[in-house]
């Protein structure tokens, strides 16, 4: 990690805790993502800020928040609000020094989740047809044996964690197979894209470091792969790629390493929190039992689940133009964070938002996001998540937690378990 960059994350995190308090005091709300008490329980802090101020300037981030469930929606289908920050010479000012050659093409060549049309497009037409709704739901089979292999390995046992038997593995099978990579590999890809999320949204040097790391393992070994399937790419979404690539004037070389980057860690990292997170719910509120009785509610709880805990808390906009939003005056490369959580609770569309209730007639949720970007694969999760729910139920109907209080991961932009032991 170069020396300017160390000393930046060094002193990032006091400035934010200092400039927040003083955010407090002018506003009587401030966001602070590096706050121990956002992580153990974010949900106040967002219902507070969408409360006083829906649409906030924070001066300790620099950035403003959107909290409100109609706002939300507006910004991520508002064409004066784009994903691309290399429009901004002054943001990329700002973030070239720190980037490595290697880096700096990728930066240059963005996935798909960093890029407005026409270019968003272009990418989203190609990756999407490997997530037609009609082969999605064709791998309902597969996806239940995956969950019985995974459920049977721990036949044996009184305990177990969920994460890592079940919600960890299940997504990473299902998106490798789907990708055609290695059965070998699930192992060290699933290692390196932990590694990439928990460097982000981090003012830790290590995690930082891990994450860069990470990022380039994950290339060099799509590198790598797409090297010896070139001339015989197969049907899978990897060869659908490849075929795009070589055409010529659909997909850069580093534009498909970078979004069969993006397809695989977004392939399973967000499912994994999904169930780990679905599951904790369900056995803390007592819900267990009565979804059990009632599996035919499961796709509806799912819902419930993914809009009480999100496993992505915010994504980022950046403003396109000098505009008006809301009575707030914005400039033009204004940094936006949507509040995926905060906009969940939202009681104008949710009533009694703090109480999970599977039972909810009408979820409102934007937990995969909203417009062109919504996630190509929210029906592969639903259903991988979906099968895994009436596996568990089926075979663990008096399951329980063995920790009232189980751990949450530090990153304050993706929520889930590191674990979750459970009894059956």
């Amino acid at each position: 990690m170069r020396l300017r960059q160390k000393i930046r994350l060094k002193f990032g995190q006091a400035m934010v805790n200092g400039l927040s308090l003083v955010e407090r005091g002018l506003h009587g709300v401030s966001v602070n993502v590096f706050d121990p008490a956002l992580t153990a329980d974010p949900y106040p802090f967002y219902n507070r800020l969408r409360t006083k101020a829906p649409v906030h300037y924070s001066i300790a981030l620099r950035a403003w928040w959107v909290t409100e469930f109609d706002l939300v929606q507006e910004v991520l289908r508002d064409k004066r609000f784009g994903a691309d920050v290399r429009k901004f010479p002054e943001q990329v000012k700002k973030i070239l020094p720190d980037l490595d050659a290697d880096q700096r093409e990728s930066f240059e060549h963005p996935s798909m989740l960093n890029l407005d049309p026409p270019d968003h497009s272009r990418i989203r037409r190609l990756a999407s047809q490997g997530f037609v709704h009609k082969f999605i739901q064709s791998l309902e089979p597969r996806i239940r044996l995956i969950v019985g292999d995974c459920l049977r390995r721990i036949d044996n046992d009184a305990t177990f964690d969920i994460v890592a038997t079940l919600a960890k593995p299940l997504p990473a099978i299902v998106i490798a197979e789907m990708m055609g990579l290695p059965e070998s590999d699930h192992a060290r890809f699933q290692a390196w894209s932990e590694d990439l999320i928990d460097g982000t949204g981090t003012n830790d040097p290590a995690k930082v470091e891990r994450g860069s790391a990470a990022g380039k393992a994950l290339i060099e070994y799509f590198r790598a792969i797409i090297r010896s399937r070139r001339g015989n790419p197969g049907d899978d979404l990897i060869g659908q790629l490849i075929r795009a690539e070589e055409a010529g004037d659909t997909l850069s070389e580093r534009e498909l390493y970078n979004t069969c980057l993006l397809l695989l860690v977004a392939g399973h990292e967000t499912t994994t929190r999904l169930i780990g997170n679905g599951a904790y719910l369900l056995l803390k509120h007592d819900l267990w039992g009565a979804l059990h009785d009632d599996p035919a509610r499961i796709p509806t709880a799912i819902e419930e689940m993914l809009r009480f805990e999100p496993p992505v808390q915010a994504t980022q906009r950046f403003v396109l133009e000098d505009l008006e939003f809301h009575g707030k005056h914005m400039k033009r490369g204004d940094i936006v964070f949507v509040s995926i959580a905060g906009g969940n609770r939202d009681p104008a569309v949710n009533d009694n938002p703090d109480r999970f209730d599977i039972y909810r007639e009408k979820v409102a949720q934007v937990s995969f996001g909203y417009g062109i970007h919504l996630c190509i694969g929210a029906s592969l999760a639903r259903l991988e998540a979906k099968v895994a729910f009436e596996e568990m139920l089926a075979r663990f109907p008096d399951m329980r937690l063995c920790c009232s209080e189980p751990h949450w991961g530090a990153n304050p932009f993706f929520r889930g378990h590191e674990k979750l032991l459970v009894a059956k």
